[in-house]
């Protein structure tokens, strides 16, 4: 009977171990499981960063960004001969002059207003989508300067990289007057003229000018950047971006994409792309004669705007565009795939954001919009203003179309699934 009752007991203590092993197993594999997830996620978080890294660094394209933006080069430069040239040298005291004006007196109020206004959308860094920014990459950074991706598009071309070598050193000036040219606007107004830029960036003011590329570059050396490296990226039929010679229809739309990064040893890696599309539904046929079919035949454009990862969009001055239904898709898209939106009331009209999903917060003054664009008046905008409850917040200077401190107006939205 005991020996019965003993070898119960052993069975029973088998059955134990058994058991225990079988459990032991099942959290080995969780373990394991959990350390194959967690490099997962390193390595997809290391591919994510890469995208930002350089496929190489050139030199030369930072020495260029330079040279544009009437900074000094490389004495070792291919450059350095050309900013001996009496025009250049005219050119960067003029650049000077004008960067020290605004450093000292409008950026530094935008700065102010964003630490405070925009803190949480630049705390989220990411990706900040202009579209109708033409070769506007100062506000963009002004306003967003933790971002790490910016995607900017207008109607002008994308340029290529200018030929300074084998431009006479007679035609340096001129070359430097249609960037002046070119700038007037923006560094004044703050806003590009779309029908100016129809001619400022095709080649036809100044040959060597033919698109946005010159001046993108300008304004990431002026705000501090490095250029490390430029290349032409396209759209392909599925959306993808992919390199420019991976497509060869002739309808492809291309961009450029500049790898640059902050200045300092533990400056943070950045890339900006600029393309030239058109975003309307419909097609369009610009003053320079650039057509294009809109976004309810370009599937390749609308797949890849649909794939965004947009954590901020930022309109202004964007002639009351997606007031119109046949912006509505671009207009869904901002508004279906944004975390943060800014905008003046040129974007998107107040009365698409539904305050159960949007928290609204109103900057400066809005009565009505300059003449030129008087039909497009948004009554409940105005009456908002009106009332002057605890969302309408000063805006301590000018931006957009009524770029005078005291006439401008801003919305900062978002979403409320955000947690703050």
């Amino acid at each position: 009977m005991k020996t019965i009752n003993l070898l119960y007991l052993l069975a029973f203590l088998l059955l134990i171990n058994s058991c225990d092993d079988k459990k032991n197993s099942k959290d080995n594999q969780k373990d394991t499981t959990a350390e194959v997830d967690s490099l997962s996620k390193t390595e997809d978080d290391q591919v994510s960063t890469n995208t930002l890294l350089p496929p190489e660094v050139d030199s030369y394209h930072n020495q260029l960004a330079n040279f544009v933006a009437g900074i000094p080069v490389d004495s070792t430069s291919e450059l350095f001969l050309h900013t001996q040239n009496a025009g250049w040298k005219n050119y960067q005291q003029y650049a000077d002059q004008t960067w020290t004006k605004i450093n000292n007196n409008k950026l530094p109020l935008i700065a102010q207003w964003r630490d405070e206004a925009l803190a949480e959308a630049n705390t989220a860094g990411g990706l900040v989508f202009y579209p109708f920014s033409g070769a506007d990459f100062l506000h963009a950074q002004v306003f967003f300067p933790k971002a790490e991706e910016y995607v900017l598009i207008g109607l002008e071309p994308i340029g290529s990289i200018p030929d300074i070598p084998s431009i006479p050193a007679e035609r340096i000036g001129s070359y430097f007057q249609g960037i002046r040219h070119t700038l007037y606007a923006i560094m004044e107004l703050s806003f590009f003229r779309t029908i100016a830029m129809a001619q400022d960036f095709t080649g036809k003011v100044v040959q060597q000018i033919d698109g946005t590329l010159p001046v993108l570059l300008l304004f990431i050396a002026r705000t501090d950047h490095e250029v490390l490296f430029i290349e032409q990226v396209a759209i392909n039929p599925d959306g993808e971006l992919v390199a420019a010679e991976e497509v060869e229809e002739e309808s492809t739309i291309y961009g450029n994409k500049i790898y640059f990064k902050e200045k300092g040893e533990n400056g943070k890696n950045k890339v900006l792309y600029y393309f030239q599309a058109n975003i309307d539904n419909k097609p369009y046929t610009s003053r320079s004669g650039y057509a294009s079919q809109g976004l309810d035949k370009r599937s390749d454009l609308y797949n890849y705007l649909k794939k965004l990862n947009i954590t901020t969009t930022y309109v202004k001055s964007a002639s009351y565009l997606m007031h119109r239904e046949n912006f509505s898709k671009i207009r869904d898209v901002i508004l279906e795939q944004s975390t943060y939106y800014l905008q003046d009331d040129s974007g998107i009209p107040v009365r698409f954001f539904d305050e159960d999903q949007w928290a609204l917060t109103f900057y400066g003054n809005y009565y009505a919009p300059i003449q030129l664009f008087s039909i497009r008046v948004q009554k409940d905008l105005r009456a908002i203003y009106q009332k002057k409850d605890e969302r309408v917040r000063p805006l301590p200077f000018g931006i957009g179309y009524q770029y005078q401190k005291g006439t401008s107006n801003l919305m900062f939205a978002k979403k409320k699934t955000v947690s703050p």
